[in-house]
């Protein structure tokens, strides 16, 4: 049986009553760095922790069973049922709007316009200058909120790369720690800065250019609403895939053209569902019933 630190944060708008009792609790609550949000209290723990190296750690949102409706016990169960080579295992909410991008970055950039030039600046800082516009990333390594557990080995590979964004951000007159400091857009509002998009996507990064990290991932099209987004969806992660592992261009070819027409095809699979006709309803209703479910 793997051991497993899974962690709440307790932050300053949440009462510690919100948390899901069995997960430990990581204070957030004085709010000392509002600028870093997560990632402040998570740098704090791994900078004064020691850590047993065959165990799993994880630090979630409070929001951890609104967006996953998993509790802390499902959490360990599914680590659990790991093989012994696994050392990351991704919880992240349905992932079915990063599917429409060939990654997490492209996707980020549509979100928040800049991020993909950002990040290149970022990487090729860090000697990695490989171009982020041809990377692909999938349901296998998207990482979205932070919402994964790990064992140490990655742990200490992730704050190696986001303590070099942290000191970057933190340099008043790099030109690169400015354009980080930048608030961007985020749900019609200007006041997260781009920092923390471009930290959350580290995780994601890591496990595509790091194949010697072995990551599960749980079901990652569970969704609670907006289900008519599924379908077209899973057929565009499941190109990303079939190119990935295969490396047929066709499979690449295909997801580029049907992605230019994901709209309209969402477009028809909510109204078939919507008025009752061309036979979608049935099997939405089945892809809603996987909320429920607890395995991956």
């Amino acid at each position: 049986m793997h051991a497993v630190h899974a962690y709440q944060i307790l932050n300053h708008y949440t009462s510690r009553q919100d948390l899901d009792p069995g997960f430990d609790v990581l204070d957030n609550s004085s709010n000392e760095r509002p600028d870093w949000y997560e990632y402040w209290p998570i740098r704090k723990f791994l900078q004064s922790e020691s850590l047993d190296e065959k165990a799993f750690y994880g630090f979630l949102s409070p929001k951890f069973k609104l967006k996953t409706n998993l509790s802390a016990g499902d959490v360990v169960d599914f680590i659990g049922g790991s093989d012994a080579a696994t050392e990351v295992v991704l919880f992240s909410p349905s992932i079915h709007n990063s599917a429409f991008y060939l990654n997490v970055f492209e996707h980020g950039n549509a979100e928040h316009p800049g991020l993909m030039r950002v990040a290149q600046d970022f990487f090729t800082r860090l000697n990695h200058p490989q171009p982020l516009k041809s990377l692909i990333s999938d349901s296998r390594n998207t990482v979205h909120s932070n919402y994964f557990i790990a064992k140490p080995r990655f742990w200490r590979a992730w704050l190696a790369i986001t303590e070099q964004l942290f000191a970057i951000a933190e340099t008043a007159q790099d030109p690169l720690g400015m354009e980080l400091r930048t608030p961007t857009q985020y749900r019609g509002r200007r006041e997260v800065q781009m920092k923390i998009f471009l930290m959350e996507r580290i995780a994601t990064w890591i496990l595509v250019t790091d194949k010697s990290f072995a990551a599960r991932a749980h079901d990652p099209f569970v969704s609670r609403s907006r289900i008519y987004k599924l379908p077209v969806a899973i057929i565009c992660d499941a190109l990303k895939i079939a190119y990935t592992t295969q490396g047929r261009r066709q499979y690449l070819d295909v997801f580029l053209l049907l992605r230019r027409f994901a709209k309209f095809w969402t477009f028809q699979v909510r109204t078939s569902d919507a008025l009752g006709v061309g036979g979608a309803r049935p099997y939405l209703k089945t892809l809603r019933s996987y909320w429920d479910k607890k395995a991956g």
